[in-house]
This record gives C-alpha cells, structure tokens and sequence, in this order.
C-alpha cells in the first residue's frame, strides 16, 4: 500500500461504520509500517495498517463486530488480503509493552486514529529487530531525542516491560548494538 491508499482505505472503514450505525468513537493507535509511512515519512510501502486497540468495554465489543465485517468489505471491494487490518499484532506485544495514549491524528467518521509518540515506535522496532525495523529506527533517530544508546535503553524502559527485555535481551542487545555501536563504546 501507498500513503495515499492507507488513507483512502481508513476513510472507507470510518465510513463503512458509519454506515453500519455506529456513532460512537472507535479508538486506535497506528503502529508499524503505515505510521512510518503517514508520520514518520519513510520512503517505503507496507502490506497492512497495523493498529492497536486502545479502549475496551461493551461500546468496543458492539464496535468490534461491526469493524470486523466493514474490513472484510472493504478487503472484497478492493480486492486486499484479509489482514490488510491488522491488529494480530497487538495480540502478540500485548504483555510485553506499556502503551501510550497517543495523540489524535485523524477522524474518519467514528474512526478516530491516534499517534503515538516516535519513540514508542522505535521501542517496538528495536523490540522487534528485524532488518526493515532497523532501517526505520534510522528513520525515526533523527526525528527523536534520541541520540545515544543510554537515551534508546531510557525509551525502552519507559515502553518495554522489563520481563518482555529480559525475554528479547539478544534481539534489542543486537539491535542498540547496530544503531549504537558496541556497549564498551557506550557514553557515561
């Protein structure tokens, strides 16, 4: 997906609830690669709009059902795979990260999509590891305060349990070392 068809697509899903009657606000953090895409402006493409949920309680479940069958829709009238709305992934971190409000970017009808701040971003990226998380987390460096490897442990801290770093201390160990250098060389 391009920049512009993330966009067209959340416009379609808040429309599409909208539609579906439903009126009150559904909340949700964008993460991954459409949020380097949309606010991070990285020069790349993504698979999927990986959200978070950040609410729960019965507006959310009568919501959920009505998400739920917008995005399959949405998937059939544009031919997307079924995950092009993924949120499989907050699934996965959800034990393993505190997550921040964020700050509302935009409204699409009900749909109500939140920023979270850079470096929550980069924690999940240095968390993850992967060689494209990586290269973003270059993206995102120069958009942060980040500047040392001390001040990327400081960010982790504040977003990664300690159980979930204690768990995945080679992958972010490897990950400060490729964007920080080796620890010997850390600053005081």
């Amino acid at each position: 997906m391009q920049t512009q068809e993330i966009e067209h697509y959340l416009a379609e899903l808040g429309a599409t609830l909208e539609n579906q009657g439903i009126t009150k606000p559904v909340r949700m953090l964008l993460i991954g690669g459409a949020y380097m895409m949309l606010l991070a402006n990285a020069p790349r493409t993504t698979d999927d709009i990986d959200i978070c949920w950040l609410e729960e309680g019965e507006d959310f479940r009568k919501a959920r059902l009505a998400l739920r069958d917008a995005v399959q829709a949405i998937a059939r009238r544009y031919a997307l795979p079924p995950n092009w709305f993924n949120y499989l992934t907050q699934m996965l971190i959800y034990d393993k990260i505190i997550m921040p409000r964020g700050k509302l970017w935009k409204r699409f009808g009900p749909l109500h999509v939140y920023a979270p701040p850079k470096e929550y971003i980069f924690a999940l990226k240095i968390l993850a590891g992967r060689e494209q998380d990586l290269a973003d987390c270059r993206i995102l460096l120069p958009q942060t305060r980040i500047r040392t490897r001390q001040q990327a442990q400081r960010v982790l801290d504040r977003y990664i349990l300690p159980e979930a770093q204690q768990e995945e201390a080679e992958t972010i160990a490897s990950s400060l070392e490729v964007l920080f250098g080796s620890e010997r060389e850390r600053d005081p």
